[in-house]
């Protein structure tokens, strides 16, 4: 063991003998789309020469947060714990590792196996944690919070399965992507994540399964944190290898974890539930199980009275759950899902990231109450699922919400007024799950011209005198400058092969998605997109014609 850490000691951030091209690198406005195509390998060979950039950021993130609180052997052992679980729940993962390693060097960045392990652990306590047997046989290489919700059936206008989720950060922005997998085994699927991970959520596959992922929160007990496979290699096999709820149940509950999480799943087939989970308890509740009917939700707290050990203090309202920080976000959904039940579709899903739109009258003296829609959205997204080649999902960078007040959680955490991007848009572009990367990009390129189609009928309503025509004119034609990038992009694509044409299928994709995002800020600029029901057309939030756990001003 002990030259296994010197060995790697030598690989660490800064103690490299190769020296890197100083690049500034920032963090993207609009998240980027990286196809990935055949064996694991192959697929993280892909993912680091397409994204070595961002991750090499994220590796140095990650090692200054890592020593901060541990010494270098510490961290060590920690990821060989890590990889013990890896290799053993999810060993796919082992290869995808070693190739993005070596897809970052040939891209000209120094990213070891071992800094691509560290992206994708997470290292608990070493003092409260317990060393699995077995892992002193391995050698190298061999609190976040967020809000998801589905709705299905009665609740939704056509019956269509629809998942929302948020991964939220802190203040600062996050080098993210958008990965479309092709697996040479396994369900093809789409899902976020921060470069460098193999999988983070939202998630979705080409089965009909949605996978929204949220941390479970704080827990007084230490047992509730400890060695265990982490979410960055759990949720992409999940994805990848469930074709329904009750598959991919039967594969969690089988692992430990190694913090508190929720896992919310749902298929087209009706099957839903979220797993509550720790390192030590889980518990599974089901539609129903607290008044719902064909919709759940799950945000960074717990409602099953099992996971009650895990929180200081009772169960919040009728649906807030155990734990102060999240009730808020939970009391939101249920009276979004319960009230409107049956007006659900993807532009209620898309408003309900947006609510509200509009800062409170006054400040509480408790602070107002943090929805969904806050300053801390690193990326939202509505997905809609289908067994084939028919889903689709919409994704925003950063919240959807123009949020211009700060809030404050009832656990009295402050969330400031900030926005972390540096030329965000608060708009969806639209992703299809297609056979592969070309039916993708062309049906990206298809939806880039809608948007634009749509944004270009409202622009022509303005003159050269009105106010903001000559910065509504600098948009449109920045969204069909990202049109013909993802052009040229593509047509490069169909005449090359085998990585060449996975990198400029992804910039093709990139360049649609990018034309979709601007092209919807400079229509949303002339026609103000809905941020509460009423402006849906449906009866106020927290008006007089329902029961509501909300404090709301009739919105």
């Amino acid at each position: 063991m002990k030259n296994i850490l010197c060995t790697l000691l030598l690989m660490l951030p800064g103690l490299s003998l190769t020296a890197e091209k100083d690049r500034e690198v920032m963090p993207p406005s609009i998240l980027p789309v990286i196809f990935l195509q055949g064996t694991d390998y192959e697929m993280g060979y892909q993912y680091g020469l397409q994204a070595a950039d961002y991750i090499a950021v994220n590796r140095e993130a990650a090692w200054a947060a890592a020593l901060q609180r541990f010494s270098r052997e510490e961290v060590l052992r920690a990821l060989s714990i890590n990889q013990y679980y890896i290799r053993t729940c999810t060993p796919e993962n082992i290869d995808i590792m070693r190739g993005m390693a070596d897809g970052c060097k040939e891209a000209g960045r120094d990213v070891s196996y071992v800094d691509i392990v560290l992206l994708n652990s997470t290292l608990p306590d070493p003092e409260t944690s317990s060393y699995p047997g077995g892992a002193n046989q391995e050698s190298l290489p061999p609190e976040k919070g967020c809000s998801v919700c589905s709705a299905w059936g009665s609740a939704t206008k056509e019956g269509r399965l629809i998942g929302l989720d948020t991964l939220d950060g802190g203040e600062d922005a996050l080098y993210g992507v958008i990965l479309v997998v092709f697996p040479e085994s396994g369900n093809a699927y789409i899902c976020g994540a921060q470069a460098g991970e193999i999988g983070d959520h939202f998630l979705m596959n080409n089965r009909g399964f949605f996978l929204g992922n949220s941390g479970g929160g704080g827990s007084p007990r230490k047992i509730d944190e400890n060695y265990g496979i982490g979410w960055a290699c759990s949720l992409p096999h999940i994805v990848r290898f469930a074709d329904n709820a009750p598959e991919a149940r039967d594969m969690i509950m089988q692992w430990r974890i190694n913090v508190p999480e929720n896992f919310h799943f749902a298929d087209v087939h009706g099957n839903a539930l979220v797993v509550e989970k720790t390192a030590a308890v889980q518990a599974v509740r089901k539609s129903g199980d607290f008044g719902e009917h064909d919709f759940l939700f799950s945000t960074n707290n717990y409602l099953h009275e099992t996971m009650r050990v895990t929180k200081e203090g009772g169960f919040i309202g009728g649906h807030g759950g155990y734990g102060a920080y999240s009730a808020p976000r939970n009391q939101v959904f249920w009276d979004m899902l319960h009230n409107y039940a049956g007006d659900i579709d993807r532009e209620f899903m898309k408003m309900i990231l947006r609510f509200p739109g509009n800062p409170p009258p006054w400040p509480p003296a408790n602070g107002w109450s943090a929805k969904i829609c806050r300053p801390t959205n690193s990326w939202v997204s509505v997905s809609e699922p289908d067994d084939g080649d028919e889903g689709c999902v919409h994704i925003c960078t950063g919240p959807a919400g123009r949020v211009i007040h700060s809030s404050i959680a009832f656990s009295g955490e402050p969330m400031r007024s900030t926005y972390q991007y540096i030329d965000g848009t608060h708009t969806f572009y639209t992703l299809r799950l297609k056979t592969d990367p070309l039916q993708v990009s062309e049906a990206a390129r298809g939806d880039a011209k809608r948007s634009i189609a749509r944004a270009y009928r409202e622009f022509m309503q303005l003159t050269p005198r009105d106010a903001g025509y000559g910065v509504c004119k600098a948009l449109f034609g920045e969204a069909n400058r990202e049109y013909y990038r993802g052009q040229l992009a593509l047509n490069k694509a169909q005449l090359a092969s085998g990585r060449d044409a996975v990198r400029l299928f992804s910039e093709a994709a990139t360049g649609y998605t990018r034309a979709q995002a601007k092209a919807e800020a400079l229509y949303e600029a002339l026609v103000p997109p809905p941020s509460s029901p009423s402006d849906l057309g449906l009866r106020p939030f927290g008006g007089d014609w329902a029961k509501w756990e909300t404090e709301s001003g009739g919105l």
